[in-house]
């Protein structure tokens, strides 16, 4: 498998040509009527992935609201911490972070509120909030259909959280405290995911490189998303260079066509392989020249 690598921190701009519709609904429609897609979004990667004129506006609002819950719920607060780009001044950003604390038992079970607390987001431990999937069900003949759903995934900056950690045993005198970290909404991420796959395969193979599958799940018409979306298949072209941020690659699984995705790979986050479609007479022949592009 082929890997892209971007470095988020460098904000390298590629610019996609407008395929001169919109790449959901794969209306027909006029310059003034599509709007710039940023395949990786602009809250992570500025504009180091744009795709011209290629969403149509009632497409983009649909989207808009999946993906602004991930960017700003989800992810809001490391995006802060890691200093991503936005679209907010850099005066009227927040400057802390609230975090809420807990007691828990030797399980972890849930015993009393133990309030909420400001820090400054230098001081809070940097965190990292996903979730952990299976392989999509398409993967496999005999895929379980018994929902395993996967579970959410985390990354805590682990010195400075057991610092603040022992901060509020020490004054509330709990015996285990807990602090929440952020909550993942699956369905959001999950339908934020099939469209950032989708996006990069239409931008890499054409609209006529693959038949796509994902049009109704991407569209918030589809709930069911675990047979196209999940844990990653394992084949890389080798080692991921520390410094690269977020990697995205299409490989194939039989005739399905698939996007490898994973955000933050230093911090060891789960890697995600989206099923975007399955092949047809133009996919290997747009692959090698993608391959050979990026060679």
């Amino acid at each position: 498998m082929k890997l892209m690598e971007f470095n988020l921190d460098r904000y390298e701009k590629r610019v996609i040509v407008s395929p001169g519709l919109c790449i959901y609904c794969v209306r027909v429609l006029p310059p003034d009527e599509l709007t710039d897609e940023h395949v990786i979004p602009y809250a992570l990667g500025h504009n180091t992935l744009v795709f011209h004129k290629s969403s149509c506006k009632t497409c983009a609002a649909i989207i808009q609201r999946y993906e602004q819950e991930v960017l700003k719920k989800q992810l809001g607060t490391f995006r802060l911490q890691v200093d991503a780009p936005s679209r907010t001044k850099a005066k009227d950003r927040p400057t802390s972070v609230e975090l809420p604390f807990a007691e828990v038992d030797d399980q972890g079970v849930f015993l009393r509120d133990l309030g909420t607390r400001s820090f400054r987001l230098g001081d809070a431990p940097l965190a990292l909030s996903l979730w952990q999937l299976p392989e999509p069900r398409l993967f496999s003949d005999d895929a379980d259909d018994g929902g395993d759903n996967g579970r959410p995934w985390s990354y805590v900056e682990m010195p400075a959280a057991s610092r603040i950690i022992d901060e509020v045993r020490d004054e509330t005198g709990a015996r285990h405290v807990a602090m929440k970290i952020g909550e993942v909404n699956r369905s959001h991420f999950l339908r934020f995911l099939a469209k950032t796959a989708h996006a990069f395969a239409v931008a890499e193979l054409g609209i006529d490189g693959f038949n796509p599958c994902l049009t109704d799940i991407i569209l918030d018409r589809e709930d069911e998303m675990s047979d196209y979306v999940g844990g990653t298949f394992p084949s890389t072209d080798g080692p991921i260079p520390p410094e690269i941020t977020t990697i995205l690659a299409i490989g194939g699984v039989g005739d399905l066509v698939a996007v490898r995705i994973q955000f933050y790979h230093v911090l060891g986050s789960p890697a995600y392989a989206v099923v975007v479609g399955r092949e047809n007479e133009n996919t290997a022949a747009r692959i090698a020249d993608m391959i050979e592009r990026y060679d």
